[in-house]
């Protein structure tokens, strides 16, 4: 009869440590991979304290249908429902609750991606290799799939066979062999120094898309957070900004819950006096952006793309382009060849902000980034660099 278990070691953030596989008879192979936790070291290597653990360890294990052996489509959809133990341990454990959203959207990635490609229908979670997974990117490619979402499905897919590897229930992660498909996609567009001057100075083409515009580009705030704003949120020319309205979750925290104070100018304080005149109901606990539709909603994301628009075009950015004729290639608005778009005002505040000469932590913690890293993600300096102040600037420096 075969040994119930094998010991072997595996490098780990703790060092080389002892690790056990135990052999199921029924499927007559080894199917269950734990830690002993006990380090390799001094000249017996501390063997024998391992076979006692596992010795320990198997008077425990019960050889149900491990999660590796399960086929992996069906481990993929139950991963990502909202009552998975990892949308339950992220929340519970972890303190970091996952979105509606996001658990809805990978849901989506699984059924529209993952399911149609034949080599996925088959196989277990343990029999996922990187071929198949590189196998699929070519499939995915070849029906034009853009690379921003074949990455976005890659995570959909990674993110669950990792939680695998980390509950020790899959020995190693076919994706550490699989990088992200070369995404060409466009960067987010940003305004000059002139354009927000423009808007800042433009006549409003309705208060509340001007509201809604001034927030982003002066505060730096996000769609959601926007659209989570209440009365009693605006305090002396500051925000306590609190909230965040996402569509599947309703009102919650901002992302991240980063909960944070925003300053806002006097061109702001203006601007939310105007929407005051206007506003269904401006008392402290409603909306500051309610839907004139539905009565304690705040307003559709489509009422923030269209007001971007709005005030983009009556600054002279077009968002109309033109038709292809028999003569000539059709010819995209300015907006779209730009990528502008209402988060184009986040990232414009934090380009022009450095620029002005603001510091990285006045900006980080404003606009409430966790990381510098992603503070330099939306820094597009070479966008809007006005290149006659730099060499003035650079004149000042070598004193000529």
């Amino acid at each position: 009869m075969r040994c119930p278990f094998s010991l072997y070691k595996k490098q780990t953030g703790s060092g080389l440590t002892w690790y056990v596989r135990f052999w199921n008879e029924k499927a007559q192979k080894y199917t269950l991979t734990r830690s002993t936790e006990i380090i390799v070291e001094g000249k017996k290597e501390r063997k024998r304290e391992a076979e006692l653990k596992a010795q320990k360890i198997l008077s425990d294990i019960r050889f149900e249908k491990e999660a590796a052996d399960r086929l992996f489509i069906e481990y993929l959809e139950d991963f990502w429902k909202t009552d998975s133990p990892y949308v339950k341990e992220c929340a519970v454990l972890k303190k970091k609750p996952l979105s509606g959203y996001y658990v809805h959207q990978n849901a989506i990635n699984v059924e529209l991606h993952v399911k149609p490609f034949s080599k996925f229908k088959k196989i277990t979670l343990r029999e996922l290799t990187a071929g198949i997974i590189k196998d699929w990117m070519a499939w995915s490619s070849d029906k034009n799939t853009s690379a921003r979402t074949i990455n976005s499905v890659l995570s959909t897919m990674r993110v669950a066979v990792n939680y695998a590897v980390e509950r020790e229930e899959l020995d190693r992660s076919p994706f550490r062999n699989v990088k992200e498909a070369a995404d060409s996609s466009k960067e987010k567009g940003v305004l000059t120094f002139a354009e927000r001057d423009k808007l800042i100075k433009a006549k409003p083409t309705d208060p509340l898309s001007r509201l809604a515009v001034l927030l982003g580009l002066l505060c730096g705030m996000r769609r959601g957070e926007v659209r989570g704003l209440k009365w009693s949120d605006f305090d002396n020319g500051l925000i306590n900004l609190t909230h965040n309205f996402v569509n599947m979750d309703g009102l919650k925290k901002p992302k991240r819950g980063k909960v944070r104070t925003v300053p806002y100018l006097d061109v702001v304080e203006k601007a939310l006096e105007d929407v005051r005149k206007v506003a269904v109901r401006p008392h402290s606990e409603n909306y500051v952006f309610e839907s004139f539709n539905r009565s304690g909603q705040p307003m559709c994301e489509t009422f923030f793309r269209n007001a971007i628009r709005r005030e983009l075009e009556a600054i002279g950015i077009s968002a109309k382009g033109t038709k292809a004729t028999n003569d000539t290639p059709a010819v995209p608005s300015e907006q779209k060849r730009r990528n502008l778009s209402f988060h184009s005002l986040r990232h414009s505040f934090i380009t022009l902000g450095r620029l002005d000469g603001i510091s990285d932590l006045e900006i980080q913690a404003v606009a409430g980034h966790s990381t510098r890293r992603m503070m330099e993600h939306y820094t597009h300096a070479e966008k809007v660099l006005n290149f006659e102040d730099y060499r003035e600037k650079m004149r000042k420096v070598a004193g000529m």
